[in-house]
């Protein structure tokens, strides 16, 4: 055993039977450098490594409400950090909104350091919220899907939730265009044909101002859109139909026309009723006109066409000779 290691050992045997105090040289140092390192509400208290005396050096840490009531301020709780030897502590507080504070303390045999305390910390605000996970990013014609998982899955017990900045741009272009999301799957639709489209999503929780980090930028080109091509087709397609079908009618009616104007007019038949009308029609009318004429009473006509000829004759002589006089 080294000379130093024995002095301390009879100095501690020695202390309880002599009532005095281990010398201040022979006392642990407090650690130092005390931070707090908080990921995705994960935290985690370090702190730099105490030199021990001889032997090996443990630590404990106990944690406190930060409030504005005295008597609550003076409660230290036991953190399951006790006797550790690595010089950082997992500690996850049941609530996040809570503002705590934590102190350690190095621990050899009956030496104890003094306690060494951190500044208050509020996880709800102090952690750093990671990016989403496992992002996907695929094309359908001129639609781009992107699909990510939360930065962590919550506890059954917590009530985050997360909102999603889903920011894109053309990767030829600076322009970058923003969408806020609840949801873990978005589809961008009506992009560009055949252009290259980056994407970056951030996670937050609503309401907390948090350091939030970005995601890998994923990128992905759109492709033709194959619903445009298919509705050109079938338009493509119906026209040409229509036209052969007006093709094929044209000759049809030219090929078949007198059988097409029979059909579409058909000769025209007299009805049975007035056929036997017309065939006893020469009867009909030799039985009237007798009737007619043993009936009615018939006078004698006699033509004097040539005597009204003559006298239309002589009044237009006289009428030239009564000009004349009158001239002269």
């Amino acid at each position: 055993m080294q000379p130093l290691g024995a002095l301390w050992v009879l100095l501690c045997l020695a202390r309880p039977l002599l009532g005095v105090a281990a010398p201040e040289s022979f006392s642990l140092s407090a650690p130092e450098n005390v931070t707090i390192q908080s990921y995705n509400f994960d935290n985690v208290l370090k702190w730099s490594p105490v030199t021990a005396i001889n032997g090996s050096v443990t630590y404990s840490v106990e944690w406190r409400f930060k409030t504005r009531i005295a008597s609550e301020d003076k409660v230290w709780k036991k953190v399951n950090c006790k006797d550790i030897t690595k010089p950082e502590c997992n500690f996850n507080h049941e609530r996040n909104h809570d503002c705590i504070i934590l102190h350690v303390r190095a621990e050899q045999g009956e030496l104890k350091s003094a306690w060494t305390e951190t500044k208050p910390f509020r996880a709800r605000e102090d952690t750093i919220l990671g990016p989403p996970r496992a992002i996907n990013v695929s094309s359908e014609g001129t639609m781009i899907h992107i699909g990510f998982l939360p930065p962590f899955e919550p506890a059954e017990n917590k009530t985050e939730y997360f909102e999603y900045l889903i920011e894109y741009w053309e990767e030829s272009t600076s322009e970058i265009l923003r969408v806020l999301s609840k949801n873990r799957r978005e589809t961008f639709k009506n992009l560009k044909e055949r252009t290259v489209y980056c994407f970056q999503v951030t996670a937050s929780i609503p309401h907390v101002i948090l350091t939030c980090q970005k995601s890998e930028i994923k990128c992905q080109e759109t492709t033709t859109d194959s619903m445009r091509i298919l509705h050109i087709v079938l338009i493509f397609g119906f026209a040409i139909f229509i036209l052969i079908g007006i093709f094929v009618c044209i000759m049809f009616i030219q090929k078949y026309r007198s059988v097409i104007k029979a059909l579409w007019k058909p000769p025209l038949t007299i009805p049975s009723h007035f056929k036997e009308d017309l065939q006893n029609l020469h009867v009909t009318v030799v039985e009237e006109f007798q009737n007619c004429a043993g009936e009615d009473h018939w006078d004698n006509v006699s033509e004097i066409s040539e005597q009204i000829e003559t006298v239309t004759d002589n009044f237009t002589d006289q009428n030239q000779e009564l000009t004349v006089e009158e001239h002269r």
